[in-house]
């Protein structure tokens, strides 16, 4: 501080101004309750004191701000593979049983049921007893139940399911023309790749089930693209097929 006197500066604590004498207490103006340090000194602390600690606020407020955001992406990631396993386990893994006319046989749950059917269950000469299809965006189940009672005798012991798989090679062969390539043709059982009205190349997996006079007609169907991926998990449906 200076002294209000001659203007010197006065040393701190001092009692009296050094140049002119006059004590501290009687210089005009002074307040004797004033710390003796100044208002400058203490200013200078409180804005020190006060910087740092907004400082340290800021540092911990963004701190949290980027732990929020780190959270909030695990999050998402954690919802996000949740529901692409959801979606995995429904597709590929979940099922259940259908239960049709005189038969079961488990299928995937995405599978539902279609209102429209394909070749599997076309047939003119008027011996079809039921028809149906299930069917998801990837693959399709169809199935068809011939019934032949008025053969019955000795004409039903020579159709087997070998010569039943033989007549339908013969009709689809009939129906596809030059798109059809067989894949596969033995006992029960016939894989085979065509080109679909859609234009679109496909590959099915059949197989033929003879129970009395009925014979039931199974088709596991797919893109031709997505044969070696899908005909596995057929064979493993195609397992699970149960005729009353």
């Amino acid at each position: 501080m200076r002294c209000t006197v001659c203007g010197c500066d006065i040393l701190p604590n001092s009692v009296c101004c050094q140049n002119c004498g006059t004590r501290v207490i009687e210089m005009t103006g002074v307040n004797s309750a004033q710390p003796r340090y100044g208002n400058n000194y203490n200013n200078s602390f409180n804005n020190s004191f006060d910087n740092g600690l907004n400082s340290s606020v800021r540092a911990v407020k963004k701190d949290m701000s980027i732990g929020k955001k780190v959270l909030i992406l695990l999050l998402a990631l954690f919802i996000g593979a949740a529901v692409g396993f959801s979606y995995w386990y429904f597709h590929n893994v979940s099922t259940h049983t259908i239960r049709e006319e005189n038969f079961s046989v488990e299928l995937p749950r995405s599978l539902e049921k279609a209102t429209t059917t394909d070749y599997a269950a076309q047939s003119s000469d008027g011996t079809v007893k039921a028809n149906g299809k299930y069917a998801n965006i990837d693959t399709d189940f169809q199935y068809m139940i011939l019934d032949y009672s008025s053969l019955a005798g000795e004409t039903m012991d020579i159709l087997t399911e070998e010569l039943f798989i033989t007549y339908m090679k013969g009709n689809l062969k009939s129906q596809f023309g030059s798109s059809y390539k067989e894949v596969y043709a033995g006992g029960n059982k016939l894989k085979m790749t065509y080109r679909a009205k859609t234009g679109e190349e496909v590959y099915n997996y059949a197989l033929c089930k003879k129970s009395g006079y009925k014979y039931y007609w199974f088709v596991f169907g797919c893109k031709a693209d997505e044969k070696d991926f899908y005909d596995p998990k057929f064979e493993k449906w195609a397992s699970t097929i149960h005729i009353n």
